[in-house]
């Protein structure tokens, strides 16, 4: 089935002018967010800018350093030339590129604006970038009140658009889509006058007190949420949003790679509903959420995540590996007492379905 490297080759020589900005168009620059521009693209601010084409021309991927290449890193080089290589995309211009990772303080945050030719600007904040760090600030958005990667999405759009004029689009994928959401809730009233669009591909909620504020409510009707058929990260935590459920060419958790998404001409091929096994997650998450208090919840993440921050599991590929979640399992026998009894609540009833289901 057709993905978006497809619609690149089948679609990149329609102008927006014949065929306006769409769902599909906002999960390709959701994605182009993973690439590494550091020194290319400029920095804080949108005043600088360089075209997306001049952008691949100083890329070289070989001088990405190997800890840096993500699961995603060759179809993203891939992607990258598409997009240069298309009249949809080529003559857009980047700025405001900003990325960091800090291990000690759980953050990794990074966001690029694009403005397109006809005449927006899509403000793309990255997802997980698929190490462990990345994957712990998914999870904490469960119990903390707001996590350091908001506070610098609404810091994002407060800094750089308060004065522009022109309509502006938001989004982003996995985590991305979270701060997506929260940043065109939390921003300035003048930036979110001008926000037209905010697309969720596959990101987790949020707590239930933010889901019933005033600011999210306000925005809601413009949000866009996508996620795929055995959807685990969007199944996090609550969103009070209509879900569209895309088909996807993988199973288990590699359904949240974006490339996987199926899709028809230029729009997502839809289903009609979540598989059995993404059903089986989201009641296995959300049970497990809804009986912890804080604490105890910060309890499972910090247990979970200090049996993944092992020194051979720095990323996502080496931790959704059967064998992985057999040591993981062996791990969490060894926990304390109160530890063992947060993490085996409802292991009765959905552990081994849960087993199957992400890795399946």
């Amino acid at each position: 089935m057709a993905n978006i490297i497809d619609y690149l080759e089948w679609r990149g020589d329609i102008p927006f002018s014949a065929d306006i900005f769409n769902e599909v168009d906002g999960l390709i620059l959701s994605q182009f967010c993973y690439v590494l521009l550091d020194g290319i693209v400029p920095g804080r601010g949108i005043t600088k800018r360089i075209s997306l084409r001049e952008a691949y021309r100083r890329y070289d991927p070989l001088s990405v350093p190997v800890k840096g290449r993500i699961a995603t890193f060759e179809q993203d080089n891939i992607l990258f030339r598409k997009l240069a290589e298309s009249t949809r995309f080529g003559n857009t211009m980047l700025s405001g590129y900003v990325n960091f990772t800090d291990a000690e303080e759980e953050i990794q945050f990074s966001a690029l604006s694009c403005f397109l030719a006809d005449g927006s600007v899509f403000a793309a904040f990255r997802g997980t970038d698929g190490t462990v760090v990345g994957w712990k600030e998914d999870f904490n958005l469960s119990y903390m009140q707001q996590t350091s990667g908001q506070l610098n999405a609404v810091n994002y759009l407060n800094e750089n658009f308060t004065a522009f004029s022109q309509t502006i689009r938001i989004g982003g994928h996995s985590k991305g889509g979270n701060l997506a959401v929260y940043a065109s809730a939390y921003c300035n009233n003048s930036i979110r006058e001008k926000i037209t669009n905010i697309y969720s591909y596959d990101g987790p909620g949020f707590r239930r007190e933010i889901v019933e504020s005033p600011q999210y409510r306000a925005i809601l009707p413009r949000v866009m949420s996508f996620v795929p058929e055995s959807s685990i990260v969007g199944m996090l935590l609550a969103s009070d949003m209509e879900q569209r459920i895309v088909k996807s060419s993988a199973m288990g958790i590699s359904q949240h790679i974006a490339y996987t998404w199926e899709l028809k001409r230029n729009r997502f091929d839809i289903a009609d509903k979540l598989t059995r096994s993404g059903n089986v997650i989201n009641k296995t998450i959300s049970g497990w959420l809804d009986e912890f208090s804080d604490d105890e919840r910060q309890i499972f993440v910090d247990t979970l995540f200090g049996i993944l921050e092992a020194p051979d599991k720095p990323t996502l590929r080496e931790i959704s590996s059967p064998s992985s979640y057999a040591a993981i399992i062996r791990a969490m026998r060894s926990l304390t007492p109160e530890q063992q009894k947060v993490m085996a609540r409802r292991e009765e009833d959905s552990g081994q379905r849960q087993e199957g289901a992400l890795f399946g």
